[in-house]
C-alpha cells in the first residue's frame, strides 16, 4: 500500500518542492531551474501517494493546479498569502522539532516547505478526529484503511468505518 503523503510546490523560475508523511516527518525536498510539471510529478510519486498539496498563497498557481490534476491530489491553499514571517516561523519550529539537521538550500525550497506544512496542519484535525471516533468505538485497528477512505475517497469518518466492518 503506497504511504500517503503531502507535498508543498514553489513554482517558479527556480521550482522546489518538498514532501512530508503525515506523522510530520520530511520525506523529500529539492529544487532546481529545470524543475517541470513532468520532472517534478515522477519525483513525487516514487515516494508514495501524494493525495494533497499545500500553497503558500491564496490564489493557487496554475503549475500546482496541473501537478495535482496529473497525480490525483487535492489543493489546500490558505485565506490569505502566508507572509515572509509566517513561513519562517512555520518552518523554524518544524526544524527546530526534528533531531536530524534539515539543509534547506534556498529560499525556494524553505517557501515549499512551508506549504507542505500548512497542508499538513490543515489535515491534522482530520486525522485526530479518525483516530478518536476509532478509539471510542473500539475499532482503532481500522486506523489506516479508514484514513485512506477519508483522505482519498472523501468518505464521511462514520461511513467509511461502516464500509470496512
Amino acid at each position: 500500500m503506497n504511504k500517503l503523503l503531502i507535498a508543498g510546490i514553489d513554482p517558479g523560475t527556480v521550482g522546489a518542492y518538498a514532501i512530508l508523511d503525515l506523522e510530520g516527518n520530511l520525506i523529500a525536498i529539492d529544487s532546481g531551474r529545470s524543475f517541470n510539471l513532468s520532472k517534478i510529478s515522477l519525483e513525487m510519486v516514487k515516494y508514495g501517494k501524494v493525495f494533497l498539496i499545500g500553497c503558500d498563497v491564496y490564489q493557487c498557481p496554475s503549475l500546482t493546479k496541473k501537478l495535482a490534476s496529473s497525480i490525483g491530489a487535492k489543493v489546500i491553499t490558505p485565506d490569505h498569502d502566508l507572509k515572509y514571517l509566517e513561513k519562517i516561523k512555520i518552518v523554524g519550529n518544524f526544524l527546530k522539532s526534528k533531531k536530524d539537521f534539515i539543509d534547506l538550500k534556498n529560499k525556494h525550497e524553505k517557501d515549499a516547505l512551508a506549504a507542505a506544512l500548512y497542508g499538513l496542519k490543515r489535515v491534522n484535525g482530520l486525522i485526530k478526529r479518525i483516530d478518536d471516533h476509532l478509539k471510542e468505538n473500539n475499532k482503532r485497528h481500522l486506523f489506516e484503511q479508514v484514513k485512506r477512505k477519508v483522505l482519498l475517497e472523501d468518505k464521511p469518518i462514520v461511513e467509511a468505518v461502516r464500509m470496512l466492518s
